[in-house]
This record gives structure tokens, sequence and C-alpha cells, in this order.
């Protein structure tokens, strides 16, 4: 069985320079680079983990990208707060917990190059 985001390529990639801005939506940058000796094509993904439940993935975003051998590019996702929140149905709202979260960045779910560590605050989001 393959893991989500699985998927084969002729070349290598490498990802470098990972760097998260917490604010009204987290932003995430990353520099893919074609480490390979021909041209191809990479989904760098991001994933949410809580720590408390190392089990727990979230796709949080991705990008596909075509880069040449050797080339490099920088890429920027923006995580909205809808896609770090949990529904109550108690309280029918979409809520975020506090607590560390480990957001990934790999090729698949269980291709993990990098990792930061974010804290959440608790905040309950509009229903819309």
């Amino acid at each position: 069985m393959f893991s989500f985001g699985y998927g084969l390529s002729y070349t290598t990639f490498s990802y470098s320079n990972f760097k998260i801005k917490n604010g009204k939506n987290i932003i995430a940058t990353f520099t893919v680079t074609n480490t390979g000796k021909v041209a191809g094509a990479d989904v760098p993904q991001l994933y949410l983990t809580n720590i408390s439940r190392a089990t727990q993935l979230r796709l949080l975003g991705f990008e596909r990208t075509e880069l040449n051998p050797g080339e490099s590019k920088e890429i920027t996702l923006t995580i909205e707060p809808r896609l770090l929140a949990n529904y109550d149905e108690k309280s029918k709202s979409w809520n975020i917990k506090s607590g560390l979260y480990k957001i990934g960045l790999g090729k698949s779910s269980t291709s993990i190059d990098l990792s930061l560590d974010i804290q959440l605050k608790n905040q309950k989001l509009n229903s819309k």
C-alpha cells in the first residue's frame, strides 16, 4: 500500500530553508531543489501533527513545481486557521485547541524531510 502523496520521479529533490510565520494565517516558506540529472516535477506537502497525538496527520497544503536539474524555487504556502480546527458537535463550531504541534514538510505523509514546532492557542472560528 502506498502512503498519501506517494509518487514516482526520474529525479530527486531536496528541501531547505523551511520557515514558519505564525499570525492570522500561518505562512510556510521553503526552497525546493532538483538534485538529480533530469528535469522533473515534485509536489512538496505540509502536514500537521498534534505532538500529544503523534499519529494524527492532517494535510495542510501542497504545491506542484517543475524544475530543471540543479534549479531551485522558493515556495510559500498559506495555511488558513480552518485547516487547523476540528468541528465540535456540542458547540456546533470549529475550534483550534491550544497545544504544541509539528508542521512537517515532505514528499508524502510517510516521508517527512523537515519539521518545525508551532504553539497554537485556543480559538473558536466563525461557523461560516
